[in-house]
């Protein structure tokens, strides 16, 4: 038997004045107080740097596996960091192509993390001028 004082699912009640769909991205902030918006704000803000960070997290481990193949790549080299004389042609190449691909896409990670530190800095701004801006309670 169901619980009569359980409300029935979807029908909870609303713990804050925005109106319209919870799932929208662009909710009606009018009835909220500066305060409420500042603390909107920096919820949104704390979730994007959880996203950011589980990102990065994920970006480290292949940078782990990046370093385990540089470490393997050390045999294809001796002591003075010169070939063996022995050395396939093809290897070196195949290998220094391998390196450029490498840098290229670290280098397109960094850029990406910048582009997002830039987004979130102007957030932060954003959120603080309307938190300086509101009367205290």
């Amino acid at each position: 038997m169901s619980d009569p004082t359980k409300p029935k699912p979807g029908t909870r009640q609303k713990i804050g004045p925005i109106e319209g769909n919870p799932v929208t991205t662009h909710p009606n902030l009018d009835k909220l107080s500066a305060y409420q918006r500042g603390l909107r704000e920096a919820l949104l803000r704390e979730f994007k740097a959880r996203k950011v960070k589980k990102f990065v997290e994920k970006q480290v481990q292949y940078i782990n596996a990046n370093r385990q193949v540089a470490e393997g790549i050390k045999i294809l080299f001796d002591e003075h960091g010169q070939p063996p004389a022995n050395a396939p042609m093809e290897d070196i190449i195949a290998e220094r192509r391998q390196l450029e691909y490498q840098i290229k896409w670290f280098e397109a990670m960094a850029e990406e993390l910048r582009t997002r530190l830039l987004r979130v800095r102007e957030i932060e701004t954003l959120a603080l001028d309307v938190l300086e801006r509101s009367p205290k309670d």
